[in-house]
């Protein structure tokens, strides 16, 4: 029964009882019942109103209250969608021991564990990860009410940050470490030129800084320049793979052509086979490479380093998060280890141009890296160690 028809009947029933008492009616027994019906349909009255309140309440309030319905199916089969191979996110649940709940019914999934708190985003390739902004290499589906993730991200991309090791044939070294100092020579990268800034000698001022630091910890540190010559991209990587090297990091700063406003820290890994880059999606060519580089080899390694680095970046620079990205950078792609590329902020924005020029900035650059390389190593130690003592 609706509101108003109800209130109706109130009213009726209020008339009939005032013209009861007018003409001495309104007795005990069983001529009580009008006073009855009209406590009931007070109540019912009463009710409704409430519910509506509450109902309107919850509308408001319902974008911040996780609705706990359950957005993965233990079994769910594999599908492929436009081509992708996704697989469903109950496998990454089950592998980690996450709670699924939504936040937003059939748009926004809240993955959490003692350790780990993911937001995934259905039809987008953004997510966090504990606070860090990820860009998946493809978007998070929803099929009949369960939430899949594709195979690249859950295997290569995504599912190795969240359990290092997983189903890896052996733990790498880490001892030595080849850095990049991006550009050189006739080739100045990106510059600043009211503030007197050439990317190809910020880079190499932080590759120093960054390996004097890391040779005091006891790393081999090989350069791919010393000085300001231009090392062709393949060449770059030849000399870490010349020496050995169990880590490439590459220094780069950023820059927006007319504009001065973004700022802020980004990380890349070489994309998977079979994935564009980030920054080809929407209506940008579709640079997809369906044959896998030689740095795809480390691609779980690669993406474990990644995270480190960035958290690490992030907690010291106190910059803006633009995200762990992919991208088919020629100075990975030859490596026969786990690379990354960093970019450590926008000399286009004359405000963050303005501290990377100061030697206080950029030594603080060096050690929000080096942080990030001691978090990469105790990972790989504490998987040793797990590994020793399962062998014992």
């Amino acid at each position: 029964m609706s509101a108003k028809r109800i209130r109706t009947w109130a009213r009726i029933t209020q008339s009939d009882r005032s013209s009861r008492i007018e003409h001495g009616s309104l007795t005990t027994g069983l001529n009580n019942e009008p006073i009855r019906v009209l406590n009931i349909a007070k109540r019912i009255l009463g009710c409704v109103i409430l519910i509506g309140f509450a109902s309107s309440s919850f509308g408001q309030s319902a974008h911040s209250t996780p609705l706990r319905l359950p957005p993965t199916r233990a079994g769910a089969a594999n599908l492929k969608i436009e081509g992708v191979n996704y697989v469903p996110i109950s496998d990454l649940q089950r592998r980690c021991g996450f709670h699924a709940t939504w936040l937003k019914k059939d748009e926004q999934l809240i993955l959490k564990n003692e350790r780990w708190r993911l937001e995934l985003n259905v039809n987008s390739r953004e997510a966090d990860l504990n606070g860090l902004r990820i860009l998946l290499g493809e978007p998070c589906r929803l099929q009949k009410r369960v939430a899949y993730l594709s195979k690249v991200d859950a295997e290569r991309l995504l599912g190795p940050v969240l359990r290092p090791g997983y189903l890896q044939p052996a733990v790498p070294d880490l001892r030595v470490i080849a850095i990049d100092p991006g550009h050189g020579g006739v080739d100045n990268g990106t510059q600043n030129v009211r503030l007197g800034l050439r990317e190809k000698v910020l880079t190499l001022d932080v590759a120093v800084r960054l390996g004097r630091i890391l040779r005091a910890e006891g790393y081999k540190v090989v350069f791919t320049r010393e000085t300001d010559t231009r090392v062709e991209l393949p060449i770059r990587a030849a000399t870490a793979n010349t020496y050995g090297a169990d880590l490439f990091i590459s220094l780069h700063f950023n820059s927006l052509p007319r504009d001065r406003k973004t700022n802020g820290v980004e990380v890349f890994t070489f994309a998977p086979a079979g994935v564009r880059s980030t920054d080809a999606w929407g209506s940008k060519v579709d640079d997809t490479e369906n044959d896998p580089a030689p740095v795809n080899k480390h691609d779980h390694w690669c993406s474990v380093a990644a995270y480190a680095l960035h958290r690490e970046m992030l907690g010291t620079l106190k910059t803006f998060d633009r995200g762990k990205k992919i991208a088919h950078f020629g100075v990975l792609r030859g490596l026969n280890c786990p690379g990354v590329l960093v970019e450590a902020g926008f000399l286009s924005s004359d405000t963050e141009a303005s501290k990377i020029a100061t030697h206080e900035y950029r030594q603080k650059i060096a050690e929000s890296i080096a942080s990030g390389i001691r978090s990469y190593a105790s990972t790989l130690s504490a998987l040793r160690a797990s590994e020793s003592k399962k062998a014992n």
